[in-house]
């Protein structure tokens, strides 16, 4: 059973070490073997720490649970675009939770709360372009790809990336997608 819930403070750590499992699988070839092997705890702790520290009403994040345990979570920016919208900074899934529906609630969940919060308003995120599943995920959830440049990354690399970008017509559909009741309730 899936279940959404909206994070608070007392959930970073425990963010930061799906954020850390997701990226050693999914990042492998992004990411230096260095930075997978040894800083990334750290980095994705201090991340979380500080994002939870300091409040910032134009972010949200919510926590996936599959049959009651964290598997997934979605970040969300209001307002970092003008012409694409909110940002999804980060959305994932771990290995073995995918291709269970999560990633697509907790992405509606994202829809939802921008769709309450900035009504007609975007919603965006990048990709990296060797992340073939992601990047199919996000075709299957009606996102376009409008923009490719590259992007750093945590490791201090850089790599090409895709934005994908969900609004108006796209973005209804979106949060129509089945699910929504369930996604509408964690978005308020």
């Amino acid at each position: 059973m899936i279940e959404l819930r909206q994070a608070t403070a007392d959930d970073a750590t425990m963010i930061a070490a799906l954020h850390t499992e997701s990226w050693r699988t999914a990042y492998r070839a992004i990411l230096s073997e260095d930075f997978l092997a040894s800083g990334i705890e750290a980095d994705r702790r201090r991340t979380w720490t500080e994002r939870f520290g300091a409040p910032n009403p134009a972010m949200r994040a919510v926590i996936g649970l599959l049959d009651d345990q964290p598997a997934g979570f979605v970040c969300t920016f209001l307002d970092e675009d003008r012409t694409w919208g909110a940002l999804v900074d980060n959305l994932h899934v771990l290995p073995a939770a995918k291709g269970r529906g999560l990633g697509a609630r907790l992405l509606r969940s994202a829809a939802d709360w921008v769709a309450h919060n900035r009504p007609g308003r975007g919603l965006h995120l990048w990709v990296y372009q060797v992340n073939a599943p992601a990047i199919a995920f996000y075709d299957r959830m009606g996102g376009r790809a409008v923009e490719r440049a590259p992007q750093d990354n945590p490791g201090g690399d850089e790599a090409p990336a895709i934005r994908y970008a969900w609004s108006g017509s796209r973005l209804e559909r979106l949060r129509g997608a089945p699910g929504q009741d369930e996604t509408a309730k964690a978005a308020r």
